[in-house]
């Protein structure tokens, strides 16, 4: 989902609704980053927040399919933790 945004006189930004439905998250974190800024939900309930993200991600996946996906995550991490040392 991509959108054009800019701030208000008072420098608030605003997300409209169809993005704020699908953070589904009220708190955010803020970074600035290389490339711009970067919003990471912040949710006050993790095991409510592993609830809706799992309702999302795995609706319709097989266990073979999760095994997978799960595999290709861990070898990304990992390489990337390498290549930080």
């Amino acid at each position: 989902m991509e959108k054009i945004l800019s701030f208000d006189k008072q420098g608030r930004l605003y997300l409209p609704e169809d993005m704020r439905k699908f953070l589904f998250f009220k708190t955010l974190i803020a970074k600035t980053i290389e490339e711009g800024l970067l919003l990471k939900p912040l949710e006050d309930d993790p095991v409510k927040a592993l609830e809706k993200l799992g309702k999302i991600k795995l609706k319709g996946k097989s266990i073979k399919q999760l095994k997978k996906e799960a595999r290709i995550e861990i070898e990304k991490n990992a390489t990337e933790k390498i290549r930080r040392y």
